[in-house]
């Protein structure tokens, strides 16, 4: 659900620095600038040595991943008493000089051996060229031309009259040199074009090719070694790794309080800030005014119509890991549902669905439940991994009752063995066995869609009723009832219960002319006559067919899922009847084959799961755009403080 955010102004006399410090460990209240009107200045605040010291960390943050070559991903476990050792003795200035410098000469390095690498590049064709190139340079009557031809093309005996020598080559291209009167230049360059050589320009080298490409290697033989020395000394930052993380979080919480200092309004005689607070949470505000203020008056109000509310979510645990589908999409707009405990259980049996196999439900399960332990410090992963947690019991769910174990496993089991009779008595409906479970598998998934679909309607309605009263909720009420209709009148055909259709008919025209009606009422003009019709063939074609039959994606996922690992099991049994190394050749394909899959599962049955989410059910009520609440608080991106 969405928290009730209230704003709030405060009025004091009194210097702010301790109840915003106190304010900021509570992490429970978003400060804003003063609105323009009241008579406040806002007070004068230089960011600019917290803005170096925060760059100067964000560097060295930079410098560990370059080190290590990858982001830090954990927290650091310290106590309070260890923080607070190493933001009073973490020397930055030095430790940034230090890689700073080191990290300019490993560039430096780097720059040298690129050069380097050109010139030898630039020798390499030449490299077996027995004159000083100088020397060419330094003929009166004659000059001289270097050029380039494909291996593949006939070497010419001579250009203009005059010969070539083939000077060297690569794998693709072969070098010439040819030397003419100065006067035939032209001649000489216009035939190598003809032949569509590539004329090569060279410098003015002092001695052979051959010895400086010696010296260039030598170079570049102590440029790695210096190279590798600085490196390593940059690795050294490893040892200052939690601490530099450690004062990075400690930085950025002293930006953000500072930020939020300079938001407090000042006047000749009082000063003033505003914010916003979610309702249960005014009881701390209210402490800590009392404690650190005690001459402030408060004055907190409900939110109005023009006002953008920072929207923060507040679920039961079970629900709040699915908020990370709802963040992916955007959050709702204040007075809007949140949809998150809604979307639960159908984002859970759907990704059920699309998975399909039980042992890949507990595979997940055991991964999340292992992982879940190693980022227990982080709660943004954590969330996620408490979500494929759930998922995974979906995916157990789905599988038992369709009796896919790593696909038709059970069948190629004895079926006397007790594990295979209890599983076994869990099947309601296996989709491999064909002929007609097949579809009603297929019915399943629609008939999941069906209710999502109808339960996003009803949203829409409660919605409507909510904020705008009975009175103007007929549409939403109307699309809901026809909606009931249809679904009853499907299972009256279904069911041969012929009395019912008459009467549901009758009832589905009325609602459809109704519809109609009220579509018709809100336009003008030749729409009037247009948009009814337009009405009733959208609630036909969309929430009727193009919503529900969206949904057979979960069945073609599901089953394609199924067949795959029915496939790598016949393979598998295949497999072990070659001789001595079948039954390994079985364990490997066995396990790669059906990890595969299963990473294949996951990813398209979690990004169809949300596509469902997002274009079906959300379309039916929900309303994004909402900001999220960015309350001051301690930044604790890689710390954790274990009380």
């Amino acid at each position: 659900m969405i928290a009730r955010m209230k704003k709030f102004y405060l009025f004091f006399t009194e210097d702010p620095s301790l109840f915003l410090m106190e304010l900021q460990k509570k992490g429970c209240a978003e400060i804003n600038r003063l609105p323009d009107g009241l008579g406040f200045e806002n007070i004068s605040i230089t960011l600019d040595d917290v803005e170096g010291m925060l760059n100067r960390t964000e560097f060295l943050k930079g410098i560990i991943k370059r080190a290590e070559g990858k982001a830090f991903s954990g927290k650091v476990v310290i106590s309070r008493t260890e923080e607070e050792s190493i933001i009073k003795e973490f020397p930055l200035d030095e430790v940034y000089e230090t890689f700073l410098l080191i990290s300019k000469e490993i560039e430096r390095r780097k720059k040298i051996a690129e050069k380097l690498s050109s010139i030898k590049k630039e020798l390499f064709l030449i490299k077996n060229l027995s004159i000083v190139p100088l020397d060419l340079f330094s003929m009166k009557n004659f000059s001289f031309c270097f050029f380039l031809l494909p291996q593949k093309q006939t070497k010419p005996e001579k250009i203009a009259e005059f010969s070539i020598e083939e000077i060297g080559k690569d794998k693709k291209e072969s070098l010439f040199l040819v030397i003419f009167p100065i006067e035939k230049r032209d001649e000489v360059i216009q035939n190598i074009e003809k032949m569509r050589g590539t004329v090569l320009n060279i410098r003015r080298w002092r001695h052979l090719p051959s010895e400086i490409l010696k010296k260039i290697e030598a170079v570049e033989e102590r440029n790695r070694k210096k190279m590798e020395e600085e490196e390593t000394r940059l690795k050294e930052i490893a040892t200052l790794k939690y601490k530099i993380l450690v004062f990075y979080d400690y930085v950025h919480s002293l930006y953000e309080y500072l930020k939020a200092k300079q938001n407090t309004g000042v006047s000749r005689f009082v000063k003033g800030l505003w914010g916003w607070i979610k309702e249960k949470d005014i009881p701390h505000l209210e402490e800590l005014l009392h404690r650190y203020l005690p001459d402030g008056y408060l004055y907190i109000s409900d939110p109005e119509d023009r006002d953008e509310v920072p929207i923060a979510l507040e679920n039961i645990k079970e629900i709040e890991p699915f908020e990370v589908v709802t963040d992916l999409y955007g959050r709702p707009v204040y007075k809007n549902l949140d949809p998150t405990p809604h979307l639960s259980i159908f984002f859970l049996l759907g990704l059920g669905f699309c998975i399909g196999d039980a042992a890949y439900g507990v595979i997940l399960m055991l991964l999340s439940i292992i992982f879940m332990k190693k980022f227990r410090y982080n709660p943004g992963i954590l969330r996620f991994l408490r979500l494929i947690l759930y998922c995974s019991i979906g995916t157990i769910f789905m599988g038992a009752i369709t009796g896919t174990w790593f696909g038709d496993i059970l069948s190629r089991l004895p079926a006397q063995s007790f594990p295979v009779k209890i599983l076994n008595k869990l099947v309601i409906l296996n989709p491999l066995e064909g002929g007609n479970k097949t579809f009603l598998f297929l019915g399943w998934a629609l008939a999941l869609g069906y209710i999502q679909i109808i339960w996003g309607l009803y949203l829409n309605l409660f919605n409507s009723v909510r904020m705008s009263g009975v009175r103007k909720s007929g549409e939403p009420l109307i699309i809901l009832f026809i909606q009931v209709l249809v679904a009853m009148l499907i299972i009256s055909f279904i069911t041969g219960k012929k009395v019912f259709i008459l009467p549901l008919s009758f009832l589905l025209a009325i609602s459809f002319l109704s519809l109609m009606i009220l579509k018709g009422a809100t336009q003008k003009g030749f729409m009037r006559i247009f948009w009814p019709f337009y009405g009733a063939y959208n609630v036909i074609a969309g929430n009727l067919l193009g919503d529900v039959l969206s949904y057979s994606r979960l069945f073609g996922l599901g089953l394609t899922s199924t067949v795959l690992a029915l496939v790598v099991n016949e393979m598998v049994f295949m497999s072990t009847g070659i001789h001595f190394i079948g039954y390994i050749i079985a364990v490997i394909m066995f396990i790669l084959g059906h990890l595969a899959n299963l990473v294949l599962s996951i990813f398209g049955g979690y990004v169809h799961t949300s596509r469902l989410q997002y274009l079906e059910f959300f379309t039916k009520f929900f309303e994004s755009g909402g900001r999220p609440f960015s309350p001051l608080k301690t930044s604790r991106q890689y710390t954790y403080i274990e009380e």
